[in-house]
């Protein structure tokens, strides 16, 4: 392949998707980066030139110009989809579509829709997969507040380059919504939430923002304060993302039914969970967890399938919340 091909290939990888932009300047400067020299007026030239044959946009009233992909290009530019890749992105529109806003979405919206049409091109009957496969979440499935684009956009784009970035928030107690600056750990989704973990600038400790409380974000172009130790799995597995009753982590004992909670063998609840075969009905597991208001609830549920055989203080705990329970729902059949 000549260099002035692969020039090309390198130029149109580099050009953004609309609305955002890149301007001759920065492409020259890129390119140079990457081995390229060319002057300004030949690189305008190039563009023009591949604006005949690649769906290029250019807006002439900036100086310099700035040069963008139509939003709703397709990508079927070399390398093309191949099934695998196809059915990937199939997968990732089942599953993401319900958590995302509709215009975070539509970025990925030109690979979806190059994903199915290679699907049905390929007369495979994975053609037929988005009316095959749904999502659902365990739980009650009630509907996920929305979040903000921008706000999520600002969020992102804040953690990927590493700065901070401004919000307008509202924490639940909080007598009215607040502006905070807020350096990004990291974005955690549990459902039906979608968290931002960091510190809030002033403020000690870290947090947990809850992304649809906030209602304008903005890019802050100074360096995020990220703590170098800081891993988000560890923060995680600290049971920090629960209600935390204390700091101080809980060895859980449980001897559990099959097959009602065999699915603990296959999903541990801790990186260290030893699971021990009592006999064809019977398990235990022993793992430590976090001391956590879910940990109750959890067990508060599965009270009919297991038994809490260490610590002793937390049987007693749940066994009372179960006797109240059962009292309520006496008093009301009662009525």
């Amino acid at each position: 392949m000549s260099n002035t091909a692969v020039r090309y290939l390198t130029m149109l990888r580099m050009v953004p998707r609309f609305p955002k932009s890149i301007t001759t300047t920065e492409l020259a400067e890129r390119l140079e980066g990457h081995g390229f020299s060319v002057t300004m007026r030949s690189l305008q030239r190039d563009l023009e030139k591949l604006s005949a044959d690649f769906p290029l946009l250019v807006d002439e009233a900036s100086r310099p110009f700035q040069w963008s992909f139509d939003r709703n290009a397709t990508v079927d530019i070399i390398p093309a989809l191949d099934l695998p890749a196809a059915l990937t992105f199939e997968l990732a529109r089942a599953y993401l579509s319900p958590m995302l806003p509709s215009r975070a979405l539509s970025h990925l919206k030109p690979h979806f829709d190059e994903a199915h049409r290679t699907l049905l091109r390929e007369k495979n009957p994975l053609g037929q997969w988005p009316n095959r496969v749904r999502v659902i979440n365990r739980g009650l499935g009630g509907q996920r507040p929305a979040i903000d684009a921008d706000v999520l956009e600002t969020v992102t784009e804040a953690l990927l380059r590493e700065y901070q970035c401004k919000l307008t928030y509202q924490a639940r107690n909080w007598p009215e919504p607040e502006e905070i600056v807020v350096h990004p750990f990291g974005l955690i989704f549990r459902d039906p939430n979608v968290y931002l973990i960091g510190t809030i600038e002033g403020r000690d400790g870290i947090r947990q923002l809850v992304l649809h409380r906030a209602t304008t974000g903005e890019l802050v172009e100074d360096t995020s304060d990220r703590p170098e130790d800081f891993d988000l799995d560890l923060y995680i597995h600290s049971g920090a993302m629960g209600i935390l009753k204390s700091d101080d982590p809980v060895y859980l004992k449980l001897r559990c039914d099959k097959p009602a909670l065999n699915h603990l063998i296959e999903s541990p609840l801790g990186f260290d969970q030893i699971t021990s075969e009592i006999d064809g009905n019977t398990f235990e597991i022993g793992v430590t967890v976090g001391d956590t208001q879910d940990l109750r609830w959890w067990l508060t549920a599965q009270a009919e399938h297991c038994d809490i055989l260490e610590p002793a203080w937390l049987n007693k705990e749940i066994e009372a919340t179960l006797k109240k329970g059962l009292t309520r729902t006496q008093r009301t059949t009662a009525q």
